[in-house]
């Protein structure tokens, strides 16, 4: 019996696999045949914009981050920059001095402190929203070096009044510095170049990633603006915009360099609280989502969206048991019925998530050739870095699903159910030998 359970359960979650990667190479088939160029129109008059620069203990980048701010060409009287910073180190310092020196040279630019670090990123976007001047709200985090033509070609696509949100190409200045940037860098690459073309191409909905962006500050205000009951506050208020009918304009042309994490424990960082954040967005708007006006193939796509970090969940337990089901099937304890289904499936899983990876990191490519060269070592390292950070996402969506759950306790239900695999087939193979 419990062995027909194992395998059965084992079944469904192919299955549901092969649904998430047949709606991957729909978005990818939209993306290649999307228009990568966006029109571009000259502005008549300059509204008045706000740009936020969230930082909390940034002091080996913020300086650079501001100066990049400042050389942004806009009109500096349509201009505001304001720094939240909720840094308890030097950082606090070397915001104050830049200020004062380009407050100097004419800039509105305001240095912004909170009593306390209530809500962390989204709070201090909330707390600044009341104070901000502009009709349209910028955002950068600390490790981007916004473009100097950032706002020349996003507020342009605002003169369409149903677009709450402009988001920008995030690329990579540090891509090439190991093999832990390489392997995000097409993780990333992928998102924007097939995820997000083909979300946009095809209706669906898309997210602002909390940076290299511009919202609509009415936008924003309509939405039920920044919250900070979840871990992934861009994710959670772009789809809040979208419900209510708001449009996003995504701008593959436009891009915004940034650093990526060097280190395996900073990725590792990052995921677990994305994926945490999108599991807490699930709990939050999936009902939201469904009960709304949008058309079906949004509420399908999007819920897809939002359930994308839970695949790692299914990934991870395949992980425990295919080994297990394939050894019963070899000892003839289960039978596939029909092998070369199962086959197919799992060539098709396998076979889709490296063309979409492929793909994705071929299109934003400068050097087409010398990235076909090192596709394979790069995206072995990109399995490899997945695979070992996998437990610790699977702990965030866990965690982001049932937060009444604590981590010590996940972490031993997940030790238990690696331990259970063994003990399954150590009894199993008691039973076969008696």
């Amino acid at each position: 019996m419990l062995i027909h359970i194992i395998f059965y359960f084992w079944m469904m979650l192919n299955i549901i696999l092969f649904i998430y990667a047949s709606l991957e190479i729909i978005l990818m088939i939209y993306a290649l045949f999307s228009e990568k160029k966006n029109s571009k129109s000259e502005l008549s008059i300059y509204p008045k914009v706000t740009i936020q620069l969230p930082v909390y203990n940034e002091k080996f980048v913020v300086e650079r981050l501001i100066d990049s701010v400042v050389k942004i060409e806009y009109p500096i009287d349509s201009l505001e920059i304001q720094i939240l910073d909720d840094s308890t180190d030097e950082t606090s310092e070397i915001i104050t001095t830049k200020v004062i020196q380009y407050i100097k040279l004419g800039f509105n630019i305001k240095h912004i402190r909170r009593e306390n670090r209530v809500g962390f990123k989204a709070g201090a976007l909330d707390f600044a929203m009341p104070i901000s001047e502009g009709q349209f709200i910028a955002i950068f985090d600390a490790d981007f070096i916004p473009d100097p033509l950032f706002l020349k070609n996003t507020i342009p696509h605002f003169n369409n009044p149903k677009i709450g949100v402009v988001q920008t190409r995030w690329t990579h200045i540090n891509e090439k510095f190991s093999f832990i940037t390489r392997a995000q860098a097409i993780m990333l690459n992928t998102h924007f170049s097939i995820e997000h073309l083909g979300r946009t191409s095809s209706g669906a909905f898309i997210n602002f990633n909390g940076t290299a962006g511009v919202w609509r500050k009415r936008c924003i205000e309509d939405a039920g603006g920044w919250q900070a009951d979840t871990l992934t506050e861009d994710l959670d208020l772009s789809f809040r915009a979208q419900i209510k009918g708001w449009k996003f304009k995504y701008l593959f042309d436009t891009e915004s360099p940034a650093e990526l994490p060097i280190t395996l424990d900073a990725y590792k960082t990052q995921q677990f609280r994305w994926s945490k954040g999108a599991a807490e967005c699930v709990r939050k708007n999936t009902k939201l989502l469904w009960s709304s006006k949008s058309t079906f193939w949004s509420k399908l796509m999007g819920t897809a969206h939002l359930v994308n970090s839970s695949i790692f969940i299914i990934v991870f337990i395949l992980i425990l048991t295919s080994p297990i089901v394939f050894w019963l099937s070899k000892q003839g304890l289960i039978h596939y019925g029909n092998s070369n289904i199962i086959t197919y499936i799992s060539l098709f899983i396998t076979v889709s998530i490296a063309v979409m990876f492929f793909t994705g990191h071929l299109i934003v490519a400068k050097n087409k050739w010398r990235e076909i060269l090192f596709f394979l070592p790069n995206f072995y390292m990109f399995l490899t870095m997945s695979i070992s950070i996998s437990l610790y996402m699977v702990i965030g969506v866990i965690e982001g699903s049932h937060p009444q759950l604590k981590n010590e306790f996940i972490v031993s239900v997940l030790f238990l159910s690696c331990n259970s695999c063994s003990l399954v087939i150590m009894l199993t193979s008691s039973s076969r030998v008696g």
